[in-house]
């Protein structure tokens, strides 16, 4: 399984900014990216070919307004861009005259998206602003304008405090020709506008993205006294990203998909839009790696080709390219902490089948030639510290490396036996002649000339083992 899941991965194409409008993403995966979030933005616009019926363009520094106008730019045709609030950048007024819009339509208030830029726009095609008083209002005054000749049965209700719920509903959304609504999910009730909206556009049924520490449990109730409510959310971010692409998408599949981060929003805001107008899932990862429950959704949808968002930097080139997560822990170490003695470095709570390197410490400075998951601990790490440090490997994996806590401090034995060329370790520097019985401390007469059988940390120790002291 974990063959054709990497082979499904492998073609990858870094694209920057794209130059030429393309239809549809090729078979594979595409990289959509540009030197900035507004960059980004116009390379996503630039999949749609001209001329369009709309343009939305909101602030690029925020990410409500342009969450709000991510499903009704794929309901009204139109691509998202966006702008820095005090004017459009020469890149983004090039890519709104490719387009060649019938209208434009800026999101968010003064504050979001100034009245210079707002003129820069009018002097391209006809221009209107949607805002309101904060990015609750301007969010439903989206759903309002785009939403009014659509009839919508169905719309998604996701958390305006963040981002990834709302956008990982966006594809599923405009599969569904659903509006998604913003609302303050810490609150115990939404707006009465909110229900008022949704029932004038003919909503029944409602989909609650996130869980209930993104959306209230009394929320969910409220609206179930007008509305079929069902709520998608899972234990953290990927998850319910997973849970809202398999709700929408399957019973019928998905012919695409989309991949953003999961870490921050603005690369995947304009990429929603076009997830939404292609009818396609979109997933959020993380930026190191693939979610596990991402990979696994992703291949189950079916989905033919993949559109990941933003950069190497964003989205790294191993999750573009599915090498899934490692599930690890840090490692422990079990044994007592004491020279001579065997320690052991414990891996558990790895994904299956993982294999390990280790890595041995005292005080931070590395064991030579401790390469096992076993230590015999030596003399030098006497009065200091172990740490082990693992990195786990797994094909179709990002390989993770995790160090442990620090052990008790190291200890010293009463005694031990000498070493191979019969002399004793400094922490153990008392000799003890077994044919006669006597200990010879340093500096003895006979000490030197003495071959030991044992060696001892202290006079008592000898003496404790039968010894008695050389009078010389």
């Amino acid at each position: 399984m974990r063959t054709s899941r990497i082979a499904f991965w492998t073609t990858v194409i870094m694209a920057g900014v794209l130059l030429t409008a393309q239809p549809a993403a090729a078979a594979g995966t595409t990289r959509l990216a540009g030197a900035d979030r507004y960059a980004t933005a116009v390379a996503v616009s630039q999949r749609y070919a001209a001329p369009v019926p709309v343009v939305f363009l909101a602030t690029g520094t925020q990410f409500p307004d342009a969450l709000s106008a991510a499903a009704a730019a794929s309901a009204l045709g139109g691509p998202l861009l966006l702008t820095p609030t005090a004017a459009v950048p020469d890149n983004v007024l090039a890519e709104v005259r490719r387009l060649q819009p019938q209208r434009i339509h800026v999101v968010g208030g003064t504050g979001a998206v100034s009245a210079k830029a707002v003129n820069q726009l009018k002097a391209i095609a006809p221009t209107d602003r949607w805002g309101d008083v904060d990015r609750y209002a301007t969010g439903l005054k989206i759903v309002q304008n785009a939403f009014a000749d659509s009839a919508p049965t169905s719309a998604v209700i996701a958390t305006g405090r963040s981002f990834p719920d709302a956008l990982a509903a966006t594809g599923g959304a405009a599969l569904q020709k659903a509006p998604v609504v913003l609302v303050d999910g810490m609150q115990s009730r939404v707006p009465n506008g909110v229900i008022q909206t949704l029932k004038s556009l003919g909503v029944r049924d409602v989909t609650i993205a996130g869980g209930e520490g993104a959306v209230s449990a009394s929320i969910a109730n409220q609206l179930s006294a007008s509305f079929a409510v069902t709520r998608q959310g899972g234990p953290d971010r990927y998850d319910t990203a997973v849970r809202l692409n398999e709700h929408f998408f399957g019973a019928v599949g998905a012919t695409s998909t989309f991949l953003a981060t999961g870490a921050n929003f603005p690369d995947a805001l304009a990429g929603a839009a076009l997830a939404g107008s292609r009818g396609a899932a979109m997933y959020i990862t993380r930026p190191d790696c693939l979610p596990e429950s991402v990979s696994d959704s992703m291949h189950r949808l079916g989905g033919s080709s993949t559109t990941v968002l933003g950069g190497p930097g964003v989205v790294s080139d191993a999750a573009a390219s599915g090498l899934r997560c490692l599930t690890s822990a840090a490692p422990s170490i079990s044994g007592s902490p004491v020279v001579g003695e065997t320690v052991t470095a414990n891996t558990r709570g790895w994904t299956a089948d993982t294999t390990f390197t280790y890595s041995w410490a005292a005080d931070g400075a590395t064991i030579g030639g401790a390469k096992g998951a076993t230590l015999t601990v030596p003399a030098s790490a006497a009065g200091k510290r172990l740490t082990v440090t693992v990195r786990g490997s797994n094909p179709g994996y990002v390989s993770v490396t995790r160090t442990s806590g620090p052990s008790a401090m190291i200890g010293t034995p009463d005694r031990t036996s000498p070493l191979p060329d019969w002399s004793c370790p400094s922490w153990a520097p008392i000799k003890g002649n077994a044919d006669s019985m006597l200990y010879h401390v340093p500096g003895g007469a006979f000490y030197d000339r003495t071959k030991p059988e044992e060696c001892f940390a202290t006079e008592a120790a000898a003496r404790a083992a039968g010894y008695t002291r050389s009078k010389r």
